[in-house]
């Protein structure tokens, strides 16, 4: 039988306009109706997968999008708050008992949503069942982890005194977020072993192994104050936050959350064999409606997508120094095997981070393998953006890094090393230059963001030589930037660096929720392999990089 996602709105306690999907088979929600509420910075098209696989194995599900939250329920971002967030969850309770005579209720919820979700369980009965995906149980050491900022401890010592915090995910949000956090007890772990003392329900909680913004011995601590006879505690192994990171491991935590459904909500035994997934097909026709409906909403509301990529760049100036990027600078330069003489293309160069790369690196080969200056054959360097904000920082950056090096090498600046040209151009519209001009050609985590991929890199390979080299990456789909961002933060000297890497991560929420609505594409290694092989790509190579979060390919034409 085929799965029905049908449009609902009803109004929270406030009388706020709620939207949400009921998602069923059969509309008997006496059969068990779960509720999930989105994460922090989410939206009910986040939960669709886990929603299909309860649905396909008995449940009915209400899934729906936080007022004053992202999505297409009521209310603006920045008055988002915890009390807000977990009235919601009761009002979802209101609705599901009186529109469908909901009897047996249980609440699946992830990340930020399962504090919620546990304030909510020790206030309302009719929560009779509880899993949580990679829950926070610790809301001020999970904000002190990722913004290395202690703001709920500033604000309980009056030592806060902002109006807003900036960049919560990539969203700014009032000071009542932390206010209503700390006057509602939400704001800790120990406000959250108080609620979870009251809540004598089944309990799951499935945890990240690699979790970097939770402590899992607080996680199974904490459930073990629960007074519950059923609690189970499971680590996802090789698992981040961002658990559809490792889809392996996202299908097993969707596996253990339908047995765990099953053995808690209506009392069956379920084995990993027995789980029936839903088809690719049925998920897609409902991804694609939704898709659709959170582009048109976010094209009403986000800037251009220049202006866009202008932000977004200045947020990306000291990413160079995190170890990770280095690598993955290192690993496409080597990739590409830059020779003297040889003409480069970096396709949307940005501010010019490859191009500062290159220049170091020909610097150290020409000492470690003692080549004279005056006998070294100029690189021709274009670097081509459609931001041409961020060609003047690109130019800017490399202009200081010759001066730099010829006063410190004493070099006399006609041994050029490189030569840097640049030109404003949009890789959406064919490239203004003539077939096979370049030797070399990098386009580094740009083709996720063109509408057709696949014609900006068959220009691409219409201006390469043969027998060229072309690197071509992308974010893999769902990366998460949590592991990168931690690693940064952690080897930060300077205050403007952890603020450099907690800007990065703001903006990789903006990105997330662009990727979440269609509007950028981050490719699996298949779909990579798809578009330079239909370019006439040879000899294709494609290796994960960047902490893993990445696919970089490498061919020849």
């Amino acid at each position: 039988m085929g799965i029905t996602s049908e449009i609902i709105t009803y109004a929270n306690r406030e009388n706020r306009k709620i939207t949400g999907f009921y998602d069923y088979t059969d509309c008997r929600p006496e059969n068990g109706l779960i509720i999930i509420p989105p994460a922090y910075g989410e939206t009910k098209k986040d939960s669709l997968k886990v929603s299909y696989f309860l649905v396909k194995n008995g449940f009915n599900v209400i899934r729906y999008d936080s007022t004053c939250h992202v999505g297409e329920s009521e209310g603006d971002m920045i008055d988002a708050d915890f009390e807000k967030m977990k009235n919601d969850i009761l009002s979802t309770l209101d609705f599901a008992e009186k529109k469908f005579n909901a009897g047996t209720m249980g609440i699946v919820g992830s990340s930020l949503a399962v504090r919620t979700a546990i304030k909510a369980a020790s206030q309302d009965k009719r929560i009779r069942f509880l899993l949580g995906l990679v829950g926070i149980v610790d809301i001020r050491s999970a904000l002190k982890t990722i913004y290395h900022q202690d703001v709920i401890g500033e604000i309980l010592d009056n030592g806060y005194k902002g109006k807003t915090i900036d960049d919560i995910m990539g969203f700014e949000v009032s000071i009542n977020f932390a206010l209503s956090a700390i006057r509602n007890k939400y704001h800790d772990l120990e406000t959250t072993r108080e609620d979870i003392r009251k809540v004598d329900i089944p309990i799951v909680l499935i945890a990240a192994e690699k979790d970097p913004w939770v402590n899992l011995i607080d996680v199974r601590e904490t459930l073990d104050l629960s007074p519950s006879t059923g609690k189970e505690f499971v680590v996802i192994p090789n698992a981040m936050h961002q658990l559809n990171e490792n889809p392996e491991m996202a299908f097993f935590a969707l596996q253990q959350t339908v047995i765990f459904t099953k053995k808690y909500l209506v009392h069956m035994d379920f084995t990993p064999g027995e789980v029936v997934v839903p088809s690719q097909d049925e998920m897609s026709g409902q991804w694609k409606i939704e898709e659709e409906r959170l582009k048109n909403l976010l094209q009403k509301n986000l800037e251009g997508e220049k202006a866009f990529w202008e932000k977004y760049l200045n947020k990306f100036v000291l990413i160079n120094k995190s170890r990770d990027y280095r690598d993955f600078l290192k690993l496409i330069y080597e990739s590409m095997d830059i020779r003297q003489g040889e003409y480069v293309l970096d396709a949307g160069c940005g501010n010019g981070h490859f191009g500062a790369w290159m220049l170091e690196s020909l610097i150290e080969k020409i000492f470690k393998e003692r080549i004279d200056f005056e006998k070294f054959t100029v690189v021709n360097y274009l670097g081509l953006d459609f931001a041409e904000n961020n060609l003047k920082e690109a130019s800017f950056k490399h202009l200081n890094m010759l001066r730099r090096i010829y006063r410190e090498l004493c070099i006399r600046e006609r041994y050029r090393i490189i030569d840097y040209k640049y030109l404003p151009a949009d890789l959406e519209s064919p490239l203004p230059f003539a077939g096979n001009t370049f030797d070399k050609i990098c386009c580094n985590l740009v083709i996720s963001y063109v509408k057709d991929p696949g014609f900006t890199v068959s220009e691409l390979f219409r201006v390469m030589k043969p027998g060229g080299k072309i690197v071509v990456s992308s974010m893999k789909p769902y990366a998460d930037l949590s592991l990168i961002y931690s690693n940064f933060a952690d080897q930060a000297e300077e205050p403007e660096e952890i603020d450099e890497a907690r800007k990065l991560l703001s903006a990789a929420g903006r990105i997330k929720q662009k990727e979440n609505a269609g509007i950028y594409n981050f490719f699996p290694e298949e779909e990579l392999f798809r578009f330079l092989d239909d370019a006439g790509a040879k000899n294709i190579k494609i290796v994960r990089a960047f902490a893993n979060q990445a696919n970089l390919s490498v061919s020849e034409k």
